[in-house]
């Protein structure tokens, strides 16, 4: 039995899955059929988990019985099965699985780690199950590195810049020592992006850049005649090549940009690769290289590179200083290795021959690529640990004796919480806990926050059917209770309930209500911030 596992992102697994009549196929056989006949190829549907409009999903190709949770739910097992596999066991005690940052950035998101966590406990051959942030797994590991290489953890700032074939995604936070020998304290500041991740589409990114080259350079060789291209098996197959040819040679990319500069054009016109299409050989110069790179890649890196550097300037953050420890640049994913992109981001933040902002955090090129996933597995085999931090206030919504907005919060943003613990709004004044009178066992709204400012702290409404729920557990219409909220390690949401007895003036059993989605307590689209006039 496999004590521990990790299944993050990865630049050797495509995430694709073909149904080719009522088969399925997966990963790379699943890539090689994109564009043949009676073929449907699925893409992108980790990042649609949260999505419940069914004409977003029928656009993207999801319906049937091919909506994204069973699509994701057939690639994963497929993923997991192969790792056990390969080491020769049946079952793993513990699973850390990656989820994107933006999952905790929207109420409307905050499903896709439910429902990611769901898909795996319902697998028999997996024990226990962890989603965890691909940036704090990443962050993780590259602290990890830095302390294996300098004797002292780290502190201070880690911007990662991933970029992967249909997402660029960055992130900047902050890590802290804990206490505990290893533990460290993770903090997402701020993150931007593009593509899937954001957008809901594949965006500027690895699989547009090499299919605009791949188009272009057909469009140049004239061998369609003029007419349309098709971007069929033939052309998907080029496109493989090419990829191909752009992870295995990059030392000569390298070495021809670095002789050549990229300004000039009229220097770059030699060949850089021939790939097969239709039978003849298509040549793809250095040329053109840069061209589409400059015109596809450089402008929406460069606008999300400058918004990131406009949050770390207003909060201080030295991110230009080439000298001290305490502020580090990663850059992760499959294109991030891409020499354009590493130039691009080297003149960005005007690197130098002796730049400590990527000393000691990583040690070689396999870091860079499997960041999340290294970081995954030393989270769960318990090498690293991360304290546990809130990713939203939430409590109570309620009015005060003169009608003002109240609020009184179970826990609060970025508080340090322990998993599976219940806890309890608490009253300012006497610390004791806060009791309710309920009404047929209605509780009507809760208060969401994603920041410190109450302002912006959202009113909840209470869907009727989990209101009808919560009656289960009273015994009778009016009741008084302690209303108390927990998170697991997956960041899935309980409610707990505790009766008040009136007569020996304590607190009943925990009556915990486990929520299987974020949506199935909230009505997500009847969201009010709390000063609004309305509420």
């Amino acid at each position: 039995m496999v004590e521990s596992i990790s299944m993050a992102s990865s630049p050797y697994i495509p995430s694709m899955v073909a149904q080719v009549g009522d088969k399925y196929e997966f990963a790379r056989a699943a890539k090689s059929r994109i564009g043949r006949r009676g073929v449907n190829v699925f893409r992108g549907f980790k990042m649609l988990l949260p999505e419940t409009g069914t004409e977003a999903l029928a656009a993207r190709g999801y319906a049937g019985g091919n909506m994204p949770r069973e699509i994701a739910r057939r690639f994963l097992d497929y993923c997991l099965r192969q790792a056990l596999e390969i080491l020769h066991e049946t079952q793993v005690d513990n699973l850390v699985v990656g989820a994107p940052e933006i999952w905790n950035e929207s109420i409307g998101t905050m499903d896709g780690r439910t429902v990611l966590r769901n898909i795996f406990q319902g697998m028999d051959c997996v024990k226990h199950v962890q989603v965890a942030s691909e940036p704090a797994a990443a962050t993780a590991f590259f602290a990890h590195n830095f302390q294996l290489c300098t004797g002292k953890p780290y502190e201070g700032c880690i911007l990662l810049i991933d970029y992967g074939g249909g997402t660029l995604d960055i992130t900047l936070t902050s890590v802290s020592a804990a206490g505990a020998a290893g533990a460290m304290e993770i903090k997402v500041l701020e993150r931007t992006g593009a593509g899937e991740n954001v957008e809901g589409k594949i965006g500027q990114a690895g699989i547009v850049y090499m299919e605009t080259v791949m188009a272009q350079a057909i469009a140049q060789s004239g061998v369609l005649e003029g007419q349309p291209l098709k971007t069929d098996s033939r052309f998907f197959k080029a496109v493989d090549s090419l990829e191909e040819e752009l992870q295995f040679r990059t030392d000569a990319i390298r070495e021809t940009f670095d002789e050549y500069g990229l300004e000039d054009l009229e220097d770059l016109e030699q060949e850089f690769t021939a790939v097969d299409y239709m039978g003849q050989e298509i040549p793809v110069t250095y040329r053109l290289l840069v061209e589409v790179y400059n015109r596809e890649i450089r402008p929406v890196l460069g606008e999300k590179l400058d918004l990131m550097i406009g949050y770390m300037k207003e909060k201080g953050i030295p991110y230009l200083d080439r000298t001290q420890d305490n502020f580090k640049i990663a850059l992760v994913g499959g294109f991030g290795n891409y020499y354009l992109v590493k130039k691009q981001i080297e003149e960005k933040f005007a690197f130098s021959t002796m730049d400590r902002r990527q000393a000691d955090i990583i040690q070689n090129q396999s870091d860079r690529e499997k960041a999340i996933s290294l970081g995954a597995a030393m989270l769960s085999a318990g090498v690293i640990t991360i304290r546990n931090t809130a990713p939203y206030s939430i409590g109570i919504f309620g009015r005060d004796a003169d009608g003002k907005p109240c609020i009184d919060y179970a826990f609060t943003y970025k508080q340090e919480i322990v998993f599976d613990q219940p806890y309890f709004p608490l009253d300012k004044e006497s610390g004791k806990v806060i009791r309710y009178l309920v009404t047929s066992g209605r509780i009507s709204r809760f208060i969401i926050n994603r920041g410190s400012d109450d302002s912006t702290a959202m009113v909840v409404p209470v869907k009727p059917d989990f209101a009808g729920r919560l009656e289960n557990v009273v015994s009778s219409p009016f009741w008084t209770a302690a209303i108390g909220f927990s998170l697991d390690a997956s960041g899935v949401l309980s409610i707990h309930i505790r009766d008040y007895d009136m007569h020996t003036q304590t607190l009943g059993e925990d009556h915990k209500v486990e929520l299987t989605r974020f949506s199935d307590l909230f009505a997500l689209t009847k969201v009010k911030r709390v000063m609004d006039d309305e509420i």
